[in-house]
């Protein structure tokens, strides 16, 4: 049982919205601004999939919720390398932002990745976890707001000796870290 947080920068950022893009490699359905729409979140096909990315997209989309989702994504694989019992791996991403956006500066977002840290470490018994919090820009075009500001994109792992155990681990991460973002203490 380990996790194993990482934090970086995306020297690239992107712009929201964002339209539809799909391709050999991505699926992607372009940026629905949720907020106050849970039932809108609850139709994200994304979230159809992961009943915990279901249910953490439903949470961000409260009226109240002090983060929203600018996108997510699912997916699984097998490593080549490592040892057998964590070659299965079920991951994905969420990129979120505070509501109050233009309240918030990178420091910020740094420090609610390493609260949401703190209380997924604990969280964490016997699973295998890899997060990677990348404090992103984003050149944001909402409510009449245009600016730059920053954002949080998690990516993460699960691992597992088989498909299923990796997509039920992950499932454990992604309700263990949507308990530790949506904490009002964690991100004001």
């Amino acid at each position: 049982m380990a996790l194993r947080i990482k934090f970086e920068m995306d020297r690239k950022g992107i712009t929201v919205p964002y339209p539809r893009l799909f391709d050999k490699i991505r699926s992607n359905h372009g940026f629905r601004d949720l907020r106050g729409r849970p039932d809108a979140a609850a139709a994200i096909i994304e979230g159809l999939a992961s009943p915990a990315l279901h249910e953490f997209l439903i949470d961000l989309a409260s009226p109240n919720a002090p983060l929203f989702s600018l996108g997510c994504d699912l997916g699984a694989h097998r490593e080549k390398r490592g040892p057998k019992r964590l070659r299965e791996v079920a991951g994905g991403y969420l990129q979120v932002i505070c509501a109050r956006y233009g309240d918030n500066g990178p420091e910020d977002y740094r420090r609610y990745g390493e609260a949401a840290a703190a209380l997924m470490m604990r969280a964490v018994v016997k699973d295998e976890w890899k997060i990677s919090l990348v404090l992103t820009a984003v050149q944001l075009n909402l409510d009449g707001f245009n600016g730059l500001v920053p954002s949080l994109w998690i990516w993460f792992w699960a691992h597992g000796l088989a498909t299923e155990q990796a997509i039920a681990s992950r499932e454990r991460l992604i309700a263990s870290l949507g308990q530790a973002l949506l904490r009002h203490d964690v991100v004001r």
